[in-house]
């Protein structure tokens, strides 16, 4: 009778900004396939995780931008704590994504750089050429998109995680812990932007679409590097995202949530459950802090 209560994010919320470094190019020097011996798999997270250095820069001075359009004065106080630290953990992962990149180009990947500029000059364009709230919108949908991936690996696709090798199985269970704390902080924003309903829709269509367009285009790059562009791994690209457990068939559900009116990110909760699956990992992660803290 009364209907369900509409979700929000949690008063008691912490977005912890970890501190970690870990050494990619030695690992991929001794196993350049290091999930699992897979080509295909391991070129999609070198292709995914390439975009998002200049993406969280993107991020971050979205919100900045419409944060300091609307006025600190504007916003609430938790939130304005939560914008502070929703740019800290994104330095954070623009910095250990760009080592990830270093490492590839490093092992003779060069043609990754151009990827970067490309991304770099689109951004700088948005920048001067669309309002904040719009370049908000595409934050907001882009976390939507990073949370969903963090539910795929803990519910529907583990795998993903689990055949990756030490330390890039513990750099996306980190990154996946800081998307799904700091998911809402951009959709917050826009709402306490009076962005609508249109905009967010529009953002979410658009990021999907240019994702997978430059997802593509880097991880046919990378196996056509290695010498291993052909009908198989072709194939074997478009079942690991569109096959009857590709990720983007089984990602649809959560992506297509966001266009209802009356969407919120915090509608579920996967930190406890991405904690109890990946402690090892977790246990890792804090210790890497720790290092990096004394040092």
């Amino acid at each position: 009778m009364f209907g369900k209560p509409r979700a929000q994010t949690p008063s008691a919320l912490k977005l912890i900004p970890r501190i970690v470094r870990f050494d990619y190019e030695s690992v991929m020097r001794q196993n350049r396939y290091w999930h699992g011996g897979d080509p295909v798999v391991t070129h999609f997270f070198n292709a995914l995780q390439a975009m998002f250095p200049e993406g969280e820069r993107f991020f971050m001075d979205s919100a900045r931008d419409v944060r300091d359009m609307l006025g600190k004065d504007n916003i609430p106080a938790e939130l304005n704590e939560q914008i502070r630290l929703f740019i800290r953990q994104e330095a954070m992962h623009g910095r250990e994504h760009d080592a990830w990149t270093n490492a590839l180009i490093s092992l003779g990947y060069i043609g990754m750089e151009g990827f970067d500029l490309k991304l770099k000059r689109d951004n700088q364009w948005s920048k001067k050429k669309l309002k904040p709230l719009w370049r908000l919108s595409m934050t907001a949908a882009s976390e939507h998109f990073t949370a969903s991936l963090a539910h795929l690996f803990i519910y529907k696709r583990p795998d993903l995680i689990e055949k990756a090798a030490s330390p890039f199985r513990e750099l996306l269970v980190y990154h996946a812990m800081e998307e799904v704390e700091h998911k809402a902080v951009c959709f917050d924003l826009f709402k306490q932007a009076k962005g609508g309903y249109f905009l967010r829709s529009a953002g979410m269509i658009f990021v999907t679409i240019d994702l997978l367009v430059r997802l593509r285009n880097r991880q046919e790059y990378l196996l056509k590097k290695d010498g291993l562009w052909n009908a198989k791994t072709q194939k074997e690209m478009r079942d690991l995202l569109w096959g009857k457990e590709g990720i983007m068939r089984v990602l649809a559900p959560y992506l297509l949530q966001y266009f209802r009116p009356d969407f919120h990110p915090w509608e579920t909760d996967e930190r406890r459950d991405l904690v109890a699956k990946y402690g090892q990992e977790m246990q890792v992660i804090d210790a890497q802090q720790t290092q990096v803290s004394a040092a």
